[in-house]
C-alpha cells in the first residue's frame, strides 16, 4: 500500500514538472488554433465552391487590380466596391453556393455561359463593371477564383486608404477618451493614415484590452495577424503560471 501512494506521488511529481516547464505559448497561438478549428468546419458546400487554387498574390493581385482600375475608368468606384462586398458576402450564404456549385458542375455549359449564369444569381448588381468582370474571369478560365479575388479587391481597398481596423476587447465599455488615446498609440504603431477602432465588451478578460489587427479579411475582422493582450486575465495566467513553476522548484 505504502508502494503503491509512492508511485502515484511521483507520477503526480512528474506532471507538475512537466506542467510547470512548459514553454509558454504566443498569445496569437489560440486564435491561430481558432483560425484552424474554423477552416475545418466550413462545409463541404463552401469548400467545394473555392477550388481556385488561386492564392492571395501573383494573379490574384492582378485581376482585383484589374477589376479597380476598369471601376474607376468608368467612374464606378463605390459602385463596384458595393458589388465586391455583396459577392464576398454571398460566400458565406449556403443557398446561393449551392446555386453556385450547380453551375459550376454543369457540364452542358461552356465556361462564358457559366459566368453569365453566375451573373444572374447576383441580379441586381450595381455598377456595369462587375458583369463584365465576370465574364472576364469565365474566359480566363478563373470563375472559381472569384470569392479569393473578391477579398483581396477589400484588402486593396483599405490598404489604398490607408485605413488600419483594429478591434479593442474589454472587459468593460471603454469611454470616447479612452479610445481616442488607443487610436492615438495605434496611429504610431501600425504606420497607417488612420485607424479604423472596433470596440467590443468581454467581461471574461477582469480587465485591461486585447488588440487585434492585420486581418486578413478587414471588412469581417477575420484572421488578424497581430494582437497584443493587456488583459487582466492574461496577467493573472501568467502569474498562475510563474507560481506553478516556483512551487515544483
Amino acid at each position: 500500500m505504502a508502494r503503491g501512494l509512492v508511485v502515484l506521488a511521483a507520477l503526480a511529481c512528474a506532471l507538475v514538472g512537466r506542467l510547470a516547464f512548459t514553454p509558454s505559448l504566443s498569445a496569437s497561438f489560440g486564435r491561430a488554433a481558432d483560425r484552424g478549428v474554423a477552416a475545418r468546419q466550413r462545409t463541404l458546400t463552401q469548400r467545394q465552391a473555392d477550388q481556385s487554387m488561386l492564392r492571395p498574390y501573383g494573379p490574384v493581385v492582378t485581376y482585383a487590380k484589374a477589376l479597380m482600375d476598369a471601376a474607376k475608368e468608368k467612374g464606378e468606384d463605390v459602385k463596384v466596391t458595393q458589388d465586391v462586398l455583396k459577392v464576398k458576402d454571398l460566400f458565406k450564404v449556403e443557398d446561393w453556393l449551392m446555386k453556385l456549385l450547380n453551375i459550376q458542375n454543369d457540364p452542358s455549359l461552356t465556361e462564358v455561359a457559366k459566368g453569365e449564369e453566375i451573373i444572374k444569381t447576383l441580379s441586381p448588381l450595381k455598377s456595369t463593371v462587375m458583369p463584365k468582370f465576370i465574364v472576364f474571369l469565365a474566359k480566363k478560365r478563373r470563375l472559381k477564383g472569384l470569392k479569393i479575388i473578391m477579398l483581396e479587391y477589400v484588402q486593396s481597398m483599405y490598404f489604398k486608404e490607408s485605413i488600419t481596423p483594429v478591434k479593442v476587447t474589454s472587459a468593460q465599455r471603454l469611454s470616447s477618451e479612452q479610445l481616442d488615446k488607443i487610436k492615438e498609440k495605434m496611429l504610431a504603431k501600425v504606420g497607417t493614415t488612420d485607424v479604423k477602432l472596433v470596440p467590443e465588451v468581454d467581461p471574461t478578460l477582469l480587465g485591461g484590452i486585447v488588440l487585434e489587427w492585420g486581418y486578413t479579411d478587414p471588412e469581417n475582422l477575420y484572421a488578424p495577424t497581430h494582437g497584443l493582450d493587456l488583459s487582466l486575465k492574461n496577467i493573472l495566467n501568467k502569474k498562475a503560471l510563474q507560481k506553478g513553476v516556483v512551487d515544483a522548484l
